[in-house]
């Protein structure tokens, strides 16, 4: 059971840029994650490695079938149901395993979100292949369908890859990450970490300081030598100045003999010899310096400190209705600075929430303080941000680029009317855009979907720091990302028809 991809070549016509020059991967037995920035590379390889797209050079070696879930589900195909329906037992401990019934199947047009990844994933799992890759598997999923998958995904022996930046998920699954980056030529780079996801970010951070301090260590004692060869060398220049017999009287013999005697002692030839072993150590490290390279020093973070003053935010009790689905609201108040994360099952009514809340925040006349990111932007949206964007003037654009590259973002897209930015340099625009507006509340839905784990980190970073500055609303599946940025933890239970806000 294997599968090699050998020095693999490839550029997407419409960029005229190399993606990969000669890269080379092994898989194994076992799961396999691969992470890393956004454009780097991650969902294209693993096409290549599926056989839905041809490398410009180079060639895959598998031993069997390989399937690919991609992001979107699209549907099942008529294979689908042939394996779906078989009467194997294997595939009849799958359905109960992902909690799949075959009325749900039957109307898969009407599941939701997560429902429809598992179906997804039953299929992939009821071809029996030796090879199978899931592309960002948990966008989207609650607890309750990410554990479900996990319990299924742990059932397959064959060879798995995972393209994904959802740590839990991922260190529940895999001892081995691949993470990718984009270096300054715009080719993909790649460490192979034998660990879990959140244990290889922190060797991979490691490693990077390590370098860092490794270069300017070389730096540093570059400047050591040259310093050493400056003084011998001014030294040396006095030592010839004194021993020179210019200015000295033709008669002034004992001065003549002196001079001579200094001359033979050879003290200034030491000098000299000296010079020149520095001037040595100097150009091998040099040398040295030049052989590593000089590492990536990337200025990541910002501070999204709001100049927009509120007071608390309050919310009266309300039932929310959606269709014949309700949802029972208490009286709050939010207090400036509080960071909250907005949990529960898919379908139990965060959005509905958030969006009310939101609109209720409008009409009382501080829409103007709130920054609000939905899950996904509408066309129309995108199109009205980007031409927002693209109308600053060039000082300003430049600081929303900046601002953007901190956030670990390389947004050469929003210049292109042929390529569409991906929906993480969408929301990353948008907070780059409401910076510059002072807005102190921010609301977003999903924040982590379609994010890659670089700039994860960074956000989390930001939101973490910013307590005092910025009231924070978070709808999130990410136990690690509310972990990290929230103080405070809201919760929505559903049962039947209607639901509950347990703040």
């Amino acid at each position: 059971m294997f599968l090699h991809l050998d020095n693999i070549t490839f550029s997407y016509p419409e960029s005229g840029c190399l993606l990969f020059s000669d890269l080379s991967l092994s898989f194994q037995q076992g799961w396999t994650v691969i992470a890393g920035a956004n454009g780097s590379g991650k969902s294209t390889l693993v096409s290549i490695a599926a056989g839905l797209i041809a490398p410009d050079s180079g060639r895959v070696r598998k031993s069997g079938e390989a399937v690919l879930c991609s992001q979107v589900f699209e549907g099942l195909e008529p294979q689908d149901w042939s394996d779906i329906f078989c009467g194997d037992n294997h595939v009849g401990m799958l359905k109960s395993t992902l909690s799949i019934s075959d009325s749900m199947i039957e109307r898969q047009e009407t599941l939701s979100g997560g429902e429809k990844k598992r179906l997804q994933l039953l299929a992939a799992l009821s071809h029996s292949p030796e090879i199978l890759i899931l592309d960002e598997p948990t966008n989207h999923l609650d607890s309750y369908s990410r554990q479900l998958m996990i319990n299924a995904l742990r059932t397959f022996d064959g060879i798995g890859i995972i393209v994904s930046h959802d740590r839990a998920f991922s260190a529940a699954l895999s001892s081995r990450t691949v993470l990718f980056d984009r270096a300054s030529d715009g080719l993909t780079t790649f460490e192979d970490i034998p660990l879990s996801l959140p244990d290889a970010l922190d060797e991979s951070a490691r490693r990077k300081k390590a370098g860092r301090d490794a270069y300017e260590s070389i730096r540093s004692a570059i400047s050591a030598q040259q310093m050493i060869v400056q003084k011998l060398g001014e030294r040396s220049r006095s030592k010839q100045k004194d021993l020179s017999k210019r200015g000295i009287s033709s008669k002034d013999h004992d001065a003549k003999a002196r001079i001579d005697g200094a001359r033979l002692s050879g003290k200034d030839a030491s000098l000299d010899g000296a010079m020149r072993n520095h001037m040595s150590s100097s150009a091998q490290l040099e040398g040295k310096l030049e052989a590593a390279g000089k590492p990536l020093m990337r200025k990541e973070g910002l501070t999204l400190s709001g100049s927009m003053r509120v007071p608390d935010l309050s919310f009266p009790e309300t039932l929310i209705t959606a269709g014949s689905y309700s949802l029972n609201v208490p009286a709050f108040s939010v207090k400036a600075g509080s960071h909250i994360a907005l949990t529960g099952r898919n379908g139990s009514g965060k959005t509905l929430f958030m969006k009310t809340f939101h609109d209720y925040l409008e009409e009382t006349g501080k829409g103007d303080f709130v920054l609000y990111i939905p899950q996904e932007f509408t066309g129309e949206e995108e199109e009205r941000l980007l031409s927002l964007f693209r109308s600053l003037e060039d000082d300003e654009r430049g600081l929303v680029l900046s601002d953007m590259y901190r956030m670990g973002s390389n947004p050469s897209s929003l210049f292109s009317h042929e390529l569409s930015p991906s929906p993480g340099e969408m929301k990353k625009l948008a907070l780059a855009m409401s910076r510059r507006e002072g807005r102190s509340v921010l609301m977003m839905d999903e924040p982590t979907n379609h994010l890659d784990i670089v700039s994860m980190k960074i956000l989390e970073k930001m939101f973490s720091q910013d307590g005092k500055d910025l009231t924070i609303l978070l709808i999130s599946h990410d136990d690690a990302f509310i972990a990290a940025c929230c103080d405070t933890v809201w919760k929505v239970e559903r049962n039947g028809n209607s639901g509950h806000l347990i703040v």
